[in-house]
């Protein structure tokens, strides 16, 4: 069985592999805090990976899951989201939450601004990406990413977090990854 060392990443980006055996022994008795400070690099092997992309562009919806099916793991690279918003009032907040196979939150990533009504802005979240709480260019955003490994079962939610035009706003997702066989 692998130890807690197994499961982080680097002192600057944790790598949290959801799913692993490590997680139902060790990350359940754990602080998040605990966890962080026990970090240790961790080496993906080249060639057990795969490049591998999802996108998802369904109008009229600005709540996204993605679920890794039976057979792989996926080692999230980025997330970009473009979120088109109607001119409903109210304040969109995007949220990216990590969710083990019962849906419980095991993370989440928000960015540091809120997208008002009638605007169009594009979100990408990687790990290198800088913490940007304004807007460039009059659209675009950045946000760090936690390095995820997650195993079958797992998801990736991607949603506004004020559901304020949930089933109007336009969202569109499109995820760079790594997958293999497991």
């Amino acid at each position: 069985m692998a130890n807690r060392n197994d499961v982080t990443g680097g002192p600057a980006y944790p790598v949290y592999i959801m799913g692993s055996e490590v997680n139902a022994v060790d990350v359940d008795a754990l602080t998040d805090a605990e966890l962080r400070a026990s970090a240790v690099p961790v080496t993906i092997t080249a060639g057990d990976w795969h490049p591998f992309s999802i996108s998802e562009e369904t109008a009229n919806d600005s709540d996204k899951t993605f679920a890794v099916p039976a057979g792989y793991e996926y080692h999230f690279l980025s997330i970009r989201v473009e979120l088109t918003t109607t001119a409903t009032a109210g304040n969109r907040q995007i949220a990216i939450q990590a969710l083990d196979p019962a849906a419980d939150v095991l993370d989440e990533i928000r960015p540091g601004l809120v997208q008002a009504a009638s605007l169009t802005y594009n979100y990408t979240f990687s790990p290198p990406c800088a913490d940007l709480t304004e807007i460039r260019d009059t659209d675009y955003l950045m946000t760090p990413l936690p390095i995820w490994v997650f195993t079958p079962g797992y998801s990736i939610r991607v949603y506004d977090n004020n559901a304020v035009a949930a089933a109007a706003d336009d969202m569109q997702v499109h995820i760079l990854l790594a997958r293999r066989v497991v």
